[in-house]
């Protein structure tokens, strides 16, 4: 009895990581890491600004750049990007400004 319970829970196992690893699971993910950085983005019309950055599960997050206009009266609709981090087991997304992320100048040894 206690063999049919270990081969059942393995079976259990290895199907379930088949689907999280399945193209529908996968297109499933991105597109929810797409909406949340867009969300949390707080630009007007934001956009991804490139592909997703997937790391190692021992990191557990994925990264998105997204551009668009920022909605402040102050910053007079310029546009701008920031870089958005998703957790993958909290399923959060938070942003921080990257506007000096691409073509700024390196700041090596200073």
């Amino acid at each position: 009895m206690k063999r049919l319970w270990i081969i059942l829970a393995g079976s259990l196992l290895a199907s379930s990581s088949a689907l999280a690893s399945s193209p529908d699971e996968w297109a499933k993910h991105r597109q929810a890491v797409t909406t949340a950085c867009l969300e949390a983005s707080g630009l007007e019309n934001p956009q991804p600004a490139g592909e997703i950055v997937t790391f190692a599960d021992q990191v557990g997050y994925d990264a998105m750049l997204v551009k668009g206009v920022y909605p402040q009266p102050q910053m007079q609709r310029q546009t701008g990007q920031v870089l958005c981090l998703f957790n993958r087991q909290t399923r959060q997304a938070v942003t921080s400004d990257a506007d000096l992320i691409v073509n700024a100048e390196p700041n090596i040894g200073q």
